[in-house]
């Protein structure tokens, strides 16, 4: 490190000419930097979850490719409210990349014209006015039509735009959205409700891109503000604020270029490291003011920080790193990708703060950052902390058992912790997306599918007339859980068209009960234009479709859902092989897979960071010490969670990630500043009144500036978010208790001997 140090002042303009050429560089593919939010991409394509829904989507193709809009009328079945309706939809055809729309318009209806089978539209423009009431008792009663295009009462209707498979992307999402949107506008008087998971999935999107830009700006105003009221120079405002911005724009760049992207989880990094920058330099910056004020020179001082905080910064990023890192053990890609992207923009912080730093002091000549004339508070902080040091001394025992006694009170509330998710679960419920979604709920049916593909393992074996009732005992059974709206499939065909076509029959039995007749059935549908068959149906007969709509319900319902309804299908449906998938089923397997994943990550970092532990002071009671003041944080936030009823879900269960990455990085720092007073010859009692004065002050200065950081997260839109703010503050807050009062109490309680670092210094 002496070398390194001694290069980096002999050459201060050549390492920041090479690291301005490295942010130019970085400019444009940050500027590329593209956002998604795809729940199949959540999963590797190994997955059983993945693979179910491919297959729903090879046979029967994709439920998350419908845009639907909706609007209510008390005069909806008039000749002009029909037409005007006709007129909307007719100029939405002409949007590129919608492959079919349907509507009241598009539907047709069963007609047998002496013993010939054929689909006529329900509505025609030709003849509303002579028989509109007909037509409206018909099309309100049909049971493809009735709770999909409209309601019982002949009030409220919906269309469907079905995005191109080939092209359901961000950006061709966005401009089917925008033509939508600037269409409907044309009809001032008529609310119309837009919801659909590629409409919510790109709202959720561009309402997550103006935050990451607008808390970035607001997090970067309020901490160029703390940094001046804190040191009063230009020097410790602007350090500190280049190296978190050419970190994030560094970072940024790197996920690019391996191909990656924002999404729900990713993008909290921004924030992240900007907390994890501004640290890593405020305590170095400390540092550097401290020997500067024992009477170093420049170059000394600069030499001395990195020779002391150079080793100790770079073991509390790589624990950080550690603690981010190990979520590249998740079953969930993007929790993959965020702990990799986290763990790497952290060493960035790190190799940025180690270059740029001491060459910018060498550079500009700063004497010191802190101006003895300028903020109250730094030294203020300083005064207090020998007091706190005075206090743990005193009080270790009271303040341990104290600690330790809120932990267990407090962490009895995690037996209250449930695991629940839902769909829209980031979102506001007072949101527009949400009201819009709870118009087709009330209205219509859930724009939430949950999907069944049933094999019979045998060509035409869907003829079946046992299987049939079978099918048709599953759909009624479906509908018993209040959180089911809808369920149709082949069977839903084929009591239609039993009704059509032998109505003395269906009188007495709705469906067949003569194989043959089935096949029949078949066979006049094959023989129609009609593509209906395609959508419950594949070629051979083989396999059956049943689509259900359900509400966002939350994963712990819809799994529980799932259990009982896979209880059914095992006494029901012993010689066939079921498929429960859809959306919904993606979003519900999604929630525990993300829990689970962290739970072992975490399990994970713990470990590691002991064995680190182990490593660097050789003594078992230190593993014990440093892990304390790291668990306490979380098991407060837990507990706390359980306590208000606050779910984990993927949304709060990435706090724990960055609550414990916060919390390790505070204790590292405040354990290698204490192992370097002990290798100077001091005794515990001595080395720990130092270090929490000196790096205390720089943990309470980053924990303030961590605070305004993530605080500002309180206003955002996302209720997920506002909770991820609320709570990792509380976080910080507790770690610098951790840290400062608590970690000391217990070298006075457990008074670890520490032999080989003493010889040492010896």
């Amino acid at each position: 490190m002496h070398k390194f140090a001694d290069f980096v002042i002999d050459n201060p303009r050549l390492v920041t000419f090479f690291i301005f050429i490295l942010v130019i560089a970085a400019v444009f593919p940050a500027s590329k930097i593209r956002t998604d939010f795809d729940l199949e991409n959540f999963y590797p394509k190994t997955d059983p979850t993945v693979q179910s829904y491919q297959l729903l989507e090879k046979e029967f193709g994709r439920d998350d490719n419908v845009i639907m809009v909706g609007l209510s009328s008390d005069s909806l079945f008039t000749v002009k409210e029909l037409l005007e309706l006709k007129t909307i939809i007719d100029s939405l055809k002409v949007i590129p990349n919608i492959s079919d729309i349907q509507s009241i318009w598009s539907a047709n209806e069963m007609v047998n014209l002496n013993g010939i089978l054929k689909f006529d539209p329900f509505l025609d423009a030709d003849s509303l006015q002579s028989d509109l009431l007909n037509i409206k008792k018909r099309i309100t009663t049909d049971s493809f039509t009735e709770g999909f295009l409209i309601d019982k009462q002949g009030t409220t209707t919906a269309f469907f735009l079905e995005v191109d498979e080939e092209n359901n992307t961000y950006e061709t999402r966005n401009a089917i959205i925008k033509q939508l949107q600037a269409t409907l506008s044309n009809y001032p008087s008529k609310d119309f409700k837009i919801t659909g998971i590629p409409y919510f999935r790109n709202q959720y999107v561009n309402i997550l891109n103006e935050e990451v830009i607008f808390y970035i700006s607001f997090s970067s105003v309020l901490i160029i503000l703390m940094l001046w009221y804190l040191y009063r120079s230009i020097s410790g405002v602007f350090i500190p604020m280049l190296i978190v911005w050419f970190t994030v724009l560094f970072t940024v760049a790197a996920i690019t270029l391996t191909g990656g992207y924002l999404e729900i989880m990713s993008s909290t990094i921004a924030p992240i490291l900007l907390c994890v920058g501004v640290a890593d330099s405020i305590h170095m910056m400390s540092k550097f003011d401290d020997a500067i004020e024992n009477g170093m020179k420049q170059r000394k001082a600069i030499i001395e920080m990195l020779l002391t905080l150079g080793s100790a910064t770079f073991l509390t990023s790589i624990t950080t790193a550690i603690g981010f890192g190990t979520l590249i053990t998740s079953t969930v890609v993007p929790m993959k990708r965020f702990g990799i992207y986290t763990a790497v923009g952290v060493l960035i912080a790190y190799t940025i703060t180690i270059l740029f730093l001491p060459a910018i002091l060498k550079i500009t000549n700063i004497r010191k950052v802190f101006k003895e004339k300028g903020g109250k508070l730094y030294p203020w902080i300083g005064g207090k902390l020998l007091k706190v040091s005075s206090f743990n001394r005193k009080h270790y025992k009271k303040i341990s058992l104290i600690a330790l006694s809120t932990c267990v009170l407090i962490g009895t509330g995690i037996y209250k912790l449930q695991v629940n998710g839902k769909v829209f679960d980031d979102v506001s419920r007072d949101s527009e997306l949400i009201k819009d979604s709870d118009f087709f709920t009330n209205n219509l049916a859930p724009a939430f599918p949950l999907e069944f593909v049933i094999n019979t393992e045998e060509p035409e074996g869907i003829t079946d007339p046992d299987f049939i009732q079978r099918v048709e005992s599953l759909q009624q059974h479906l509908l018993s859980y209040p959180e089911i709206h809808r369920a149709t499939s082949f069977t839903t065909l084929l009591k239609e068209l039993h009704q059509v076509m032998s109505p003395d029959q269906a009188d007495i039995n709705a469906l067949p009960d003569d194989q043959n007749l089935i096949a029949q059935y078949l066979l006049l549908l094959e023989i129609t234009d009609n593509d209906i068959l395609q959508n419950v149906t594949d070629f051979d007969y083989q396999k059956l479709r049943i689509a259900a709509q359900t509400e966002d319900a939350g994963s712990q319902s819809i799994n529980e859902i799932r259990n009982s309804i896979e209880k059914y299908l095992a006494r029901n449906f012993t010689g066939e092989e079921v498929t429960i998938t859809g959306s919904t089923i993606l979003s519900a397997n999604l929630v525990n897979k993300m829990v689970y994943s962290l739970a072992s990550s975490i399990g994970l970092a713990f470990i590691c960071i002991s064995i680190l532990m182990a490593f660097l002071f050789k003594d078992a009671k230190m593993v014990i010490i440093s892990l304390i003041p790291n668990i306490m944080p979380l098991v407060l936030i837990a507990g706390i969670m359980g306590l208000l009823g606050i779910d984990i879900k993927p949304s709060t269960a990435v706090i724990f990630t960055i609550a414990f990455g916060i919390a390790v990085d505070d204790t590292i720092h405040y354990l290698a500043r204490f192992r370097i007073e002990l290798k100077r010859g001091l005794n515990i009692q001595d080395a720990l009144e130092i270090t929490t004065q000196k790096t205390g002050r720089a943990i309470i200065i980053t924990s303030i500036i961590l605070l305004l950081g993530f605080g500002t997260l309180i206003t955002s839109e996302f209720t997920s978010t506002t909770l991820m703010g609320i709570l990792v503050s509380s976080t910080i807050f507790f770690a610098v208790i951790a840290d400062l009062v608590v970690l000391p109490s217990l070298f006075y309680w457990l008074k670890p001997t520490l032999k080989d670092i003493v010889k040492k210094a010896d």
